[in-house]
C-alpha cells in the first residue's frame, strides 16, 4: 500500500479540523465524508492521484485517531482554511449537479419511484456528473441526501423548467440504465475476483474492472449468465465507472455464486498470463495459473489483454499526479 506521506497527511489533518471548525460535521460517517472530500479536491487539482481503491484507504488514514474534541488545541494554516472552503464548495456544487440531473431523469423518464430505486439511480448519476474520485463514504451521503430531497410530490418534478444540459445527463443516465444486468454481473464478478484473491486496494482498479466486463460481455459467458448484449467504447467506458462506484457502496456479502467465481477465476488467469507474456512484476496475491490458454495466444476471454487495462500499477508517489484522465463533470 503506498502511503500518504507525512507532510501531505498532516495538512490534510489540518484542513479536516479547518472543516469541521468552519462548516460542522459531527459523526464518523460525516468526518470520514469529509475527509474523503479533501482527497477528492486534492485529485481534481492534480495533487494526488489514487489508484484503484487507494483513495479508501487514505480516508482511513485521514481519520484513524482523529479526535475532533481537540479542535480547539488545534491551528490550522491558510493553505488549511482554502482546502476546507474548496472542499465544502465541492460537495455543494456535487450536491446541485445530482439533484438537477436526478430531477431530469425523473421529469423525462419515471416520475414515480420507491426509494430504493431512486436511490440507485442516484448511485449511477454520480459518476456521470463528476470526473474525481468520490470516496465510499461521501457517495452514501449524497444519495441518501438527494434521494430525500428529490423525493416530493410528482407534479413539482412534471413541472419543472430544466436546463437542456441536465436533460442530456439524464439522457446518459437512462442509457447506462439499459445495461443494468451487465454492471450488475460485473460487479459480482469483481467482487468474486476480490473475495478469491484478495487484491490489494491498488489492483482493485478500473483496469481489473474492464477486464471483468471483457469476460461477461464474450460470447460464451453471455450465454452462461443469460446475457445478450454488445457494448461500444464510449458505453463500457460508462459502466466501467459505474462498476468501480457500485462495488464500493457494496456491504458485505456471502459466498459469490458459483459463476461468478469461475468467470473471476478467468480474469486472474488472463491478468497472470498478460503479466508474465509481457515481464511485468507479477501481484503478491496472485495464485499460479490454474486454466489452459487459448492456443492462439489471445485472450480465452476475447481479444488480446494489453488495451486500456491497467495491469501494472503506476509507482508514482501519493502526491504527484500523472492523470489525464477526461473530465465527466458539468459545471
Amino acid at each position: 500500500m503506498t502511503t500518504l506521506d507525512a507532510a501531505t497527511r498532516q495538512s490534510l489533518r489540518h484542513a479536516l479540523y479547518a472543516y469541521l471548525h468552519n462548516f460542522g460535521g459531527e459523526s464518523q460517517a460525516e468526518i470520514r465524508a469529509i475527509a474523503g472530500s479533501l482527497l477528492s479536491v486534492q485529485e481534481k487539482a492534480g495533487e494526488l492521484a489514487p489508484q484503484g481503491l487507494q483513495i479508501e484507504q487514505w480516508v482511513d488514514e485521514l481519520v484513524a485517531d482523529f479526535d475532533p474534541t481537540e479542535m480547539a488545541t488545534q491551528v490550522w494554516d491558510e493553505a488549511g482554511q482554502l482546502l476546507a472552503t474548496q472542499a465544502k464548495h465541492w460537495r455543494e456544487t456535487l450536491e446541485i449537479k445530482t439533484r438537477a440531473t436526478l430531477d431530469a431523469y425523473l421529469q423525462q423518464y419515471m416520475p414515480e419511484l420507491d426509494r430504493a430505486t431512486l436511490q440507485a439511480i442516484a448511485a449511477t448519476v454520480l459518476p456521470l456528473v463528476e470526473a474525481a474520485t468520490i470516496t465510499r463514504d461521501e457517495a452514501r451521503r449524497l444519495i441518501a441526501v438527494v434521494s430525500e430531497v428529490v423525493n416530493e410530490p410528482t407534479a413539482l418534478h412534471l413541472h419543472r423548467v430544466l436546463d437542456p444540459k441536465w436533460v442530456l445527463l439524464a439522457e446518459k443516465v437512462h442509457q447506462v440504465q439499459q445495461y443494468r444486468e451487465v454492471e450488475a454481473s460485473t460487479t459480482e464478478v469483481v467482487s468474486a475476483y476480490v473475495h478469491k484473491f484478495q487484491p490489494a486496494a491498488i489492483e482493485i482498479s478500473e483496469g481489473l474492472v474492464e477486464q471483468a466486463m471483457q469476460a461477461v460481455t464474450n460470447s460464451k459467458v453471455k450465454l452462461k449468465l443469460g446475457l445478450d448484449v454488445g457494448l461500444d467504447a464510449p458505453t463500457r467506458k460508462l459502466l466501467v465507472k459505474q462498476v468501480m462506484l457500485k462495488f464500493k457502496l457494496m456491504e458485505a456479502s456471502s459466498q459469490p455464486a458459483k459463476t461468478a467465481l469461475e468467470v473471476a477465476q478467468q480474469v486472474h488467469d488472463e491478468v497472470l498470463h498478460y503479466r508474465q507474456k509481457h515481464g511485468l512484476a507479477v501481484a503478491r496475491y496472485l495464485p499460479p495459473v490454474t486454466t489452459t490458454d487459448h492456443p492462439t495466444g489471445n485472450s480465452i476471454l476475447g481479444g488480446e489483454m494489453s488495451v486500456g487495462i491497467e495491469l501494472h500499477p503506476r509507482t508514482s508517489t501519493a502526491n504527484a499526479s500523472d492523470s489525464d484522465e477526461e473530465p465527466a463533470e458539468t459545471d
